[in-house]
Parts: C-alpha cells; sequence; structure tokens
C-alpha cells in the first residue's frame, strides 16, 4: 500500500548526496523530536542569599548527567531561511552525596546514608531553525536557537525523606528540601543531517514513518533561576539525536 500523499512511482536514486535534497516527494513536515543527553552541573552556589558553596562541598564536583527530550512545532517556513516555530523540552538529572556528621559530632562512625538531589527541568522555546544549507544547496548543516521560559521542579531525599534546609541558627525555622524555579532557557546549537550518508535508508524512512530528515546534534544550553529561589539551571553542552516529521 502507498504511503498517503505520494505518488506510486519508484523511489529515487543517487548519484551525488547534494541530488538528496532536490527531491520534490517528501511527506509534509511540521514538527521536529529531539532525544537528548548531557552533562549537568546546577548552578545551585550561585543562588541569591548563599554564602559559602553549600552544593560543591556536599556534592563535589564530579560530572552527572542529563536525558531528555523536545518536541518541537514548525509553525512557518521562510523561503531560503528556515522554519520558525514553538516547543517544549523535559529533562531529569539525580546527584547523590554521603551524608555528613555535624562539626560538632564526636563520632568517628561514618554515616552510611546518601542525599539525593533529583531536579526536573522543563521548558517552552521559540526555536528558529536556519537550513538553507541543507534545504537549498544539498549542504547537510542546519544550524538553530532557541529562547524561552523554564521552569524546573527540584526535591532532596537524605534516606528517611524530604531534609530541611537552610535552617536558621536556633533550628526552628526551615525551609523543605522541595520546590520549584522559575527562569529562562537559552540554546545554539548545529545539526548534521545523516540522511546523506545513505539516502536509500532516508527514503525509507520517510515512506514508512513519515520521518524527513534525521540528524545528530551538538548545543550549548543556558538555564538560569535567578532570584530569592533555588538556581538548579546550569550552563552545559548536550547532544543526540533529532528528527523532523
Amino acid at each position: 500500500m502507498d504511503a498517503p500523499g505520494r505518488s506510486n512511482v519508484p523511489a529515487p536514486t543517487f548519484e551525488h548526496p547534494s541530488q538528496y535534497r532536490r527531491r520534490d516527494d517528501y511527506s509534509s513536515q511540521d514538527m521536529a523530536l529531539e532525544l537528548r543527553f548531557g552533562p549537568y552541573a546546577p548552578r545551585v552556589d550561585d543562588s541569591n542569599g548563599l554564602t559559602h558553596p553549600v552544593y560543591k562541598s556536599f556534592f563535589g564536583d564530579k560530572t552527572r548527567f542529563q536525558f531528555g527530550l523536545e518536541v518541537d512545532w514548525q509553525l512557518w517556513r521562510a523561503p531560503h531561511i528556515g522554519t520558525l516555530g514553538v516547543g517544549g523540552g523535559w529533562a531529569f538529572t539525580r546527584l547523590s552525596g554521603s551524608n555528613k556528621l555535624p562539626d560538632d559530632a564526636t563520632s568517628v562512625t561514618p554515616i552510611q546514608q546518601e542525599t539525593s538531589f533529583t531536579i526536573m527541568p522543563m521548558y517552552g522555546v521559540g526555536v528558529l531553525r536556519v537550513d538553507v544549507l541543507s534545504h537549498d544547496y544539498g549542504i547537510p548543516l542546519v544550524g538553530y536557537g532557541k529562547f524561552g521560559p523554564a521552569y524546573a521542579l527540584w526535591w532532596m531525599n537524605n534516606g528517611n525523606g524530604t531534609p530541611q534546609i537552610n535552617c536558621d541558627t536556633d533550628g526552628k525555622h526551615c525551609t523543605s528540601g522541595k520546590d520549584h524555579s522559575w527562569g529562562t532557557q537559552a540554546a545554539l546549537g548545529l545539526m548534521l543531517q545523516i540522511d546523506w550518508l545513505e539516502p536509500s535508508a532516508g527514503v525509507e524512512l520517510d515512506t514508512s514513518l513519515g520521518i524527513n530528515n534525521s540528524y545528530i546534534f551538538i548545543e550549548w544550553s543556558v538555564s538560569n533561576y535567578g532570584g530569592q529561589q533555588m538556581n538548579v539551571g546550569a550552563n552545559t553542552w548536550v547532544t543526540g539525536f533529532a528528527f523532523e516529521m
């Protein structure tokens, strides 16, 4: 059975990668999906009101990682430039560190429990994908930029449940170790189209699944949560796979 919206013609053959971009039988394209992965070091010690690096002193500087996904809707194509749209993303990371005895403790027995710190960043962004090189000239590179509001849920568990943090000297006024933070998300990235490596496979993906283009990408991402709240954002790079459909 033929795919919807396609003429019943044989798949084209290719003699040069640039010919792939000259196909005129693509299925419709109005969205993109990204599978994302990269290191994550939250900027907790940049939070307002902190007088010493509580994050680094507890969790150290060991590299932790995030994984996530993003879905973009390509609302409008600017001829000979690219697509403009909106997107939403979600990510997940979890950190852990060994619990420590109070400074005035006399016991020498180490604590076996650990405290975990879970962060779930989410965001909505406007997305500009500049694909004129790929779309018009057969050069498999696409640049893009993103910007928009960000929101993050975060919580801690000290092995016995949610701890109390930021206590006053009398120990009576503390903050629960879970909350949310608002801020901004921005990114710049570059995508390498991989369909041209095997054009016939790209045709098959489009015919069977409606995937027009497949990419690997690398992105510099900046998230910031300012004001009187925990800054769980990060300046980091992200890589992964992207698919336009």
